[in-house]
């Protein structure tokens, strides 16, 4: 007798069924690349998507080919639809989570904190600074500082803390504090007795302040207008060392009223997948400074022409073009590198000086400060960005080589 030859095999149409669904998942991703089948909304990530790169011949083929890795990374098909679903299931399944890749973390009394950036890496001191990294900023900040004061300008490095660095005690309950220093605890310690570059951590100054109100808000990564207030004030004493005439507005000048706060850039990061915001938390320490005495009122005017590393058809802002202030009842010029949390020292800083220019990176543009001609340059960096940031590959993308001499450490 002969065996069936299909009572022991494989069914032909689970078979074809199989193959076809995998073959769709796999076109999936193309589909949505050249028909945009996914409508999810656009995550919000703090940053623009890769877009693709220019070729720029056979000599610069691995960058091209990196740069092509890069958009595709930011572009694939459903990507949105993925990104939101992921954020969904860790708000909802896990939201006291140790995962590196959660975005945001849920803390006590509905408090929220950016978790990105190896956030809790550094929280646990599981990394520090070597020698040779504290030598490396080191050189990068006096070099910086040398090239100026040939110039005869002056030089400030400013760093505001994260939230969590102010407000440990709304982190969740498994985060336990670490005795060891913080990065920037190193660095600023280090600095402090190996140079005389000023250099300013934020970090008691706001924990001090947090006494008087809130300075950090609840749902967002930045600290409030008190916050932003509070800085200020140690940023212009710190520029008093070196410029004499300078003095900070008093902590009375103005009155500080409690207003409703849109949601903060943390709400965003966790929506879920319908859009809506998570019912975790609202905002609820934003403030508004009320001047007590006019002052001058001073709101960022936007460079009509584009830097050559942006799209000249994104829409004007801050974040796409250098802005200024200007104030005709002050005198002299600052210029700022800087990231969003100067944003708050537009209304501030700008009673200080005739004109104070804002450039959004971290890196040096020489060539604008030799045009402008500044009294004094103002490095801010926010705690995270300054954890990793590389000071060599900074010095490399300054290239004031070209133009000074680096002197060398001993």
């Amino acid at each position: 007798m002969s065996a069936n030859p299909t009572s022991n095999g494989p069914c032909p149409f689970w078979d074809t069924l199989t193959i076809i669904l995998f073959l769709a998942l796999l076109w999936f991703p193309t589909l949505d690349l050249f028909f945009k089948l996914d409508h999810a909304p656009i995550p919000d990530e703090n940053r623009r998507p890769a877009r693709w790169p220019r070729f720029a011949g056979l000599a610069q083929s691995r960058e091209f080919i990196a740069g092509v890795e890069n958009y595709f990374n930011d572009h694939f098909g459903f990507r949105n639809r993925l990104i939101r679903w992921n954020h969904h299931w860790k708000i909802q399944w896990f939201r006291t989570t140790t995962s590196q890749d959660l975005l945001v973390l849920v803390g006590r009394d509905g408090w929220l904190f950016y978790s990105g950036e190896r956030m809790l890496e550094h929280w646990n001191r599981r990394s520090a600074w070597a020698e040779q990294d504290l030598r490396d900023w080191r050189r990068l900040l006096e070099l910086r500082r040398d090239w100026l004061r040939e110039r005869g300008i002056k030089y400030l490095f400013i760093v505001p803390p994260d939230k969590h660095t102010v407000y440990p005690e709304y982190l969740p309950t498994w985060m336990e504090p670490s005795s060891k220093p913080s990065k920037l605890q190193q660095l600023a310690e280090y600095m402090k007795t190996h140079s005389d570059v000023e250099f300013i951590d934020l970090s008691q100054t706001l924990i001090d302040a947090k006494n008087i109100r809130f300075n950090y808000l609840q749902t967002d990564t930045h600290w409030n207008a008190f916050g932003g207030f509070v800085a200020y004030r140690t940023l212009v004493q710190g520029l008093s060392r070196q410029l004499p005439e300078l003095e900070p507005l008093p902590l009375d000048a103005y009155e500080w009223k409690p207003v409703a706060h849109p949601p903060g850039d943390l709400i965003k990061l966790a929506k879920i997948d319908t859009g809506q915001e998570t019912s975790c938390c609202q905002e609820t320490k934003g403030v508004t400074p009320i001047p007590l005495k006019p002052l001058p009122l001073l709101a960022p005017i936007f460079d009509p022409v584009p830097p050559p590393h942006q799209d000249p058809n994104e829409s004007p802002s801050c974040f796409t073009r250098n802005c200024y202030t200007h104030n005709d009842n002050a005198s002299g010029k600052a210029l700022v590198f800087r990231d969003s949390f100067a944003e708050s020292w537009y209304p501030l800083l700008g009673q200080h000086f005739k004109e104070v220019i804002y450039v959004w990176h971290y890196n040096w543009d020489w060539f604008l400060i030799e045009r402008e001609k500044p009294d004094v340059v103002i490095d801010e960096m926010v705690e995270r960005f300054l954890n990793i940031q590389d000071p060599t590959d900074l010095v490399r993308q300054d290239q004031l080589s070209a133009t000074s001499v680096a002197r060398k450490l001993p």
